[in-house]
Formats: C-alpha cells, sequence, structure tokens
C-alpha cells in the first residue's frame, strides 16, 4: 500500500511547463464537392477553422479538395492514407466536410472527380494498426462506422444512419468546437475528442429546435471497436449517463485521452509518452472492470505495477522538464 501511494503521488506532482516540438498529430482534411455556393462557403470556414487548430498545435495538416492539383482528390487520398507509417505512436486524423450518399450498394464520400466509398477506403485503411481518428461530418455518414470500426479506432459520423440524406451540419460545427477549444466540460484545460463530439451535437440539435425543424441528423461516436456508435444524448460532458445492454462495453474512454490541441501540462509529454500513458490506463480500466472476479490481493497487486509504471513516465517529465 505504500507504494501504491507513493505512485499515485508521483501522478500528480506538480510539474514546471514545457513544450513539445515534436509532431503530435498527422491530419488529413478533405473537403468534399459542394454542389452549391452556400455549402462551399460553410465547407470553407470549417477548413479554415481546422486550419487555425492545427496552427495552435504541433500538427501537420494536408488539405485535399480545395486547390487545384493534377492528381484527382481520391488519387491524393490513397496516397496520403498510404504513406501513413504503421508504427507511429501520432494519431492520424482524416476529417472529412463536406456530403455524402448512401444506397444499398454504396455509402460515398462527395469529392471533385471520383467519388470514394467506405468499401475502398477501409481497404487502404486495413493494414493499419495505429491510432485512427475519423470524421465523417456529412450527409449519410453512419455506415462508415460498420466498415472502418477496429481497436484503436475513433469515428464519428454525423448520421445514425445512411437514410439521413440532408445537409448535415455536424461537421462545420465540430471543426468550430476544435478550434474555438469551447466544450471543456470538465475544466482540465483541453477539448477530449469526446467533450467535442458531445458539443458539437449539442449545438446541432439546439440549431434543429430554435428553427423548429425536425432534426434530420443524429450524431454517432464509436471508440470500442464494436462497430456501434452511440448517440451524444448518453452523455453528460465525458460522463456517461446510459449504459449499453448485456456486456457490451461503453463507448467513449478512448476518445476521452485525445485532444487535438493539448493542454500546457499534457505537451509536457512526448507522443511515445502519451502512447504509454494511454496504454496503462486502458489496462487500468480493464484491470477495475475485473475487480470483483479477482482476490483482494491480485486486484492491489495488479493495480500498484500499473500506476507505478504511470509514476514514472510522469516522474520522467518532471527530471526533464
Amino acid at each position: 500500500m505504500k507504494t501504491f501511494l507513493i505512485a499515485s503521488a508521483l501522478l500528480f506532482s506538480s510539474l514546471s511547463w514545457a513544450e513539445t516540438k515534436e509532431t503530435e498529430h498527422e491530419l488529413l482534411l478533405i473537403v468534399g464537392a459542394p454542389g452549391e455556393e452556400r455549402f462551399a462557403n460553410g465547407f470553407r470556414s470549417a477548413a479554415s477553422a481546422w486550419e487555425k487548430a492545427a496552427a495552435s498545435t504541433n500538427a501537420s495538416i494536408t488539405i485535399v479538395g480545395l486547390e487545384a492539383s493534377d492528381k484527382v482528390d481520391r488519387t491524393l487520398i490513397e496516397e496520403w492514407v498510404t504513406n501513413l507509417k504503421n508504427d507511429s505512436t501520432i494519431p492520424a486524423w482524416i476529417v472529412y466536410i463536406g456530403h455524402g450518399t448512401h444506397t444499398q450498394k454504396s455509402t460515398l464520400l462527395n469529392l471533385r472527380g471520383p467519388d470514394l466509398s467506405a468499401v475502398v477506403l477501409c481497404e487502404w485503411l486495413d493494414p493499419l494498426e495505429r491510432t485512427l481518428i475519423f470524421v465523417h461530418g456529412g450527409s449519410a455518414s453512419a455506415p462508415f462506422i460498420n466498415r472502418l470500426s477496429k481497436p484503436n479506432r475513433i469515428l464519428m459520423t454525423a448520421t445514425r444512419s445512411g437514410t439521413e440524406l440532408n445537409y448535415a451540419r455536424f461537421g462545420e460545427r465540430f471543426a468550430t468546437v476544435i478550434s474555438s477549444r469551447e466544450g471543456d466540460a470538465n475544466q482540465d484545460g483541453q477539448v477530449s475528442l469526446l467533450e467535442a463530439f458531445v458539443s458539437a451535437a449539442q449545438s446541432v440539435e439546439q440549431f434543429y429546435e430554435d428553427e423548429g425543424r425536425l432534426a434530420s441528423e443524429h450524431a454517432l461516436i464509436d471508440d470500442n471497436g464494436d462497430s456501434v456508435g452511440t448517440p451524444a444524448d448518453w452523455f453528460r460532458g465525458e460522463r456517461l449517463i446510459k449504459q449499453p445492454e448485456g456486456d457490451t462495453i461503453p463507448d467513449g474512454f478512448r476518445s476521452r485521452q485525445i485532444a487535438f490541441i493539448a493542454s500546457e501540462q499534457e505537451r509536457l509529454l512526448t507522443p511515445d509518452q502519451r502512447f504509454a500513458r494511454d496504454r496503462l490506463e486502458a489496462e487500468l480500466e480493464t484491470l477495475r472492470a475485473k475487480k470483483e472476479e479477482l482476490d483482494e490481493s491480485e486486484y492491489y497487486d495488479a493495480l500498484e505495477k500499473i500506476l507505478l509504471e504511470l509514476g514514472e513516465i510522469y516522474l520522467l517529465v518532471k527530471n526533464e522538464s
């Protein structure tokens, strides 16, 4: 127990602040074909918000869909995905701002030139094991969860089905939340992916209420790899207020661990240290879920081991700063 208390204290040691210069995120921002000028303005505004956010942190950003190119957008996306390093500890982001379509045969991102289907994108991403965040802010987006869901992936869609085909506002609201850093429900100095998801979804819901219109989009998040998205109203901030049926692991844990613009404290950690910390926190979450199945001594021995390793990470950061 003494070692347990020491490890706990290390986790909350006061640290002197310093910023890492390493790349923290690799972001592919895809802007779809707007179709009409009124949509183009919203798409450009959302893209500018992401550029602003990327400039606020150490993120590399590639934008497809705004500038002229000798290659079609579909090829540019394929090249970006193909060039991703599989063993990197840096989260890879694919954010789509645009329209989507869905039929019995296919679900598509509507691009300039040839469209991109969920099936093809799944094939391109299948070898990737590193952390992937996919945000589809457009219509008919939910089937991408079914195709792309795997462990170590965080998926967000504007809709809960492929039949919600009307213009969706979630992607633009999500971009605003990320760049403005609004929505920090737990007041820890950063907006986690889960907080951003809930805040953007609530903003969309408020829009339809204010307009007196029936909502035609209902955002989902999937971060546990089970291909079943969870709606935003299951969360209050980062806290889960509803439980899935049976033994299903609820969504929300992985998306609480990642923020696009990190707090000053979070920036003390290198990407490798964050990756190790997140892995240990996941082990801790699994251990807590099994507490009733374990002997008390076995549980606390395992708990102490995890907390000591977490403490070593924070102690190393303190010594380096």
